[in-house]
Parts: structure tokens; C-alpha cells; sequence
């Protein structure tokens, strides 16, 4: 049994999903991105890995649908970019990050800082020669990076995003995205949050299914790997 069967036989329970941005997907105005699919979140043992918390998925579950997923993005013509998250050692880009986490001068020995194994792909996937990796020091794929050239070289409309983590930087990078009137579409099987601490979370609750519900009803469309591959014909 996978932690993605929730997903798959629950999302219309938990999201009201009568609205869309994007019913139908035109390839030749999509581009995808795999967002911060690294080892320490999505593979066991990883520092930062992301259990199954509410019936949300778990880290090592998202790697195969953002595989199918990219292969068929490749398949079909559509632009991929990565991105991959990582902070300096010395804290010099880290905002308020370390002291949110109580990681103040500490960020040397931290596993999200680059150079420290953080910052590593899933072995699973690895992008073509052609296709951009971004290094981002913020959650957003926008903030201080290329995409939105990239987005505005390829003559693309819509961003679909694949990746982790659901509470940080999917819906950052929607927000920023819908800001721009790009159409976001976020893929749930694709995605995990690091749960709060200290809670008992029901199923259909905690940060992965309160950040879908809100990219849903204000920012864009939440599918499955599943619905987009059959709305690419994949």
C-alpha cells in the first residue's frame, strides 16, 4: 500500500475542485517545473525527510509520479526546469530563516546548506542537458532566479509543479507564479509537508492539505500526476 492512495481515492473529498484555471492543458503553452526534489526530504534517512502525516504522502512516494511526469513532459515538447534549494553556510542569504528555526550561526553543520548533501537529486532523476537548474536560497522558484524568463522565452502560460514541499515552496512559487497571471497547476501526489510537531493531525488536515485547499481556492488548480497526464494525452 502506498501513501498516495489517500490522495488518489480522497482529493475531491477534501477540495472543493469545481474551479478551474487550466481545464484543458495546450503543451506548447506549459512548462514544468520539478521543484526541490533533493534527498533530504524525499528519501529515507534524508535529514529533512517528509513522513505521511493526515493522509498526506511521503517524501520517497512523490519520486515516482515526478518521474512519469517528466517523462512525458519530455515526450510531449514541454520545457522542464529544476530548482533546488539550499542556504550559504555563513547564513549571508538566509533572511530569517535561522532564527525562525532556531538555527542561528549553526547553519554550517545544517543539511539544507549548500555543500552539505542537502542539495542533492534524488537519484531517480536528473535533468537533461538542456534543461536549466536554478539554485534558490528562498522557498518561492521565483524569487531571485531565471524562471520567469525562462517561462516568458518559451512563450508558456502555464506552470505545472512537481515537486516538494507543499507548505513552503509549492505554494510560494504559486503564489508568485498566479501573481504574475501565469496559470499554476500544483500536482498533490507529487508533494509532502513537514508536519507540526506535537500534533495528533486527522486525516485530511495538517500543512499538506491546508496549503492545497488555499493554492486551490485562490491561486490555482491541484491535480494529480494522474489527471495531467491524461490531460496531456500522456
Amino acid at each position: 500500500m502506498s501513501s498516495l492512495d489517500y490522495t488518489y481515492e480522497n482529493i475531491d473529498k477534501h477540495i472543493d475542485r469545481a474551479h478551474w484555471l487550466a481545464p484543458t492543458i495546450d503543451p506548447k503553452k506549459t512548462m514544468l517545473l520539478v521543484l526541490d526534489m533533493q534527498k533530504a526530504c524525499a528519501e529515507p534517512g534524508g535529514a529533512m525527510y517528509i513522513p505521511s502525516i493526515g493522509g498526506a504522502p511521503e517524501g520517497k512516494d512523490t519520486i515516482q509520479p515526478v518521474v512519469n511526469v517528466l517523462e512525458a513532459c519530455r515526450a510531449k515538447g514541454i520545457p522542464v526546469v529544476w530548482s533546488l534549494w539550499g542556504l550559504r553556510g555563513d547564513g549571508k542569504d538566509a533572511g530569517y530563516a535561522d532564527t525562525k528555526w532556531g538555527l542561528e550561526g549553526q547553519l554550517e553543520n545544517f543539511p539544507g546548506s549548500w555543500g552539505n548533501g542537502g542539495d542533492e537529486l534524488v537519484a531517480e532523476l536528473v535533468p537533461a542537458d538542456d534543461e536549466p537548474v536554478m539554485r534558490k536560497h528562498r522557498f518561492s522558484s521565483f524569487y531571485g532566479t531565471p524562471l520567469n524568463e525562462y517561462m516568458r522565452r518559451a512563450g508558456a502560460d502555464t506552470l505545472v509543479i512537481a515537486g516538494l514541499s507543499t507548505a513552503c515552496c509549492q505554494i510560494t512559487t504559486a503564489i508568485d507564479g498566479a501573481n504574475q497571471d501565469y496559470k499554476i497547476v500544483v500536482l498533490a501526489d507529487t508533494t509532502a509537508a513537514v508536519p507540526a510537531t506535537g500534533t495528533d493531525t486527522p486525516l485530511g488536515y495538517g500543512q499538506h492539505w491546508e496549503t492545497l485547499r488555499n493554492i486551490q481556492a485562490h491561486h490555482g488548480d491541484v491535480r494529480t500526476s494522474i489527471e495531467f497526464l491524461d490531460l496531456i494525452n500522456a
